[in-house]
């Protein structure tokens, strides 16, 4: 059943702030499998997109890591980090995205997102869903599946055939 346009805005969605690369973002906590403190060794994968840091196996799985730093094109200009993953279960894949620090959980009504301007923290193209204000910061909500299409464009493709 479709929501009536009434119900879409006064659905509540819980967002995880986080910052990279200095700047405010967000994902949607459902998009997150797990949080896990960056101090394990990544081991590297030759030959492996520039943009993948290497993977860890916290468990019994290889989880990929991302740099979001370097994907969106931002300087590494944080001091006060506390390195974070933050890893997502899209594609039903464990794939993790390398960040400065996890600053903690919204709850805000959709009625609260606007569409992004042209004056974001990102010159990557269509990565910003939407933004929200909180506390005086401009959080702009990161739309992980295109991140992680941009990178691996057969794994969309494989999934979508299957």
């Amino acid at each position: 059943m479709e929501q009536s346009k009434s119900e879409e805005q006064t659905t509540e969605l819980e967002i995880l702030e986080f910052k990279a690369g200095g700047n405010h973002y967000g994902i949607k906590v459902s998009d997150i499998s797990e949080i896990l403190p960056y101090n394990m060794k990544l081991t590297p994968v030759p030959n492996s997109h520039p943009l993948l840091e290497g993977i860890v196996m916290p468990r019994d799985f290889l989880i990929p890591i991302i740099d979001l730093v370097k994907y969106l094109n931002l300087a590494d200009v944080d001091n006060l980090k506390k390195d974070m993953l933050i890893v997502t279960g899209i594609y039903n894949m464990n794939i993790a995205v390398h960040v400065d620090s996890v600053a903690g959980i919204h709850r805000i009504n959709r009625s609260e997102l606007t569409k992004p301007g042209k004056k974001l923290s990102t010159s990557v193209k269509g990565v910003v869903s939407d933004i929200f204000t909180i506390n005086g910061r401009n959080i702009e909500l990161l739309d992980f599946t295109k991140i992680i299409n941009d990178i691996n464009p057969e794994l969309a493709n494989s999934i979508t055939n299957s």
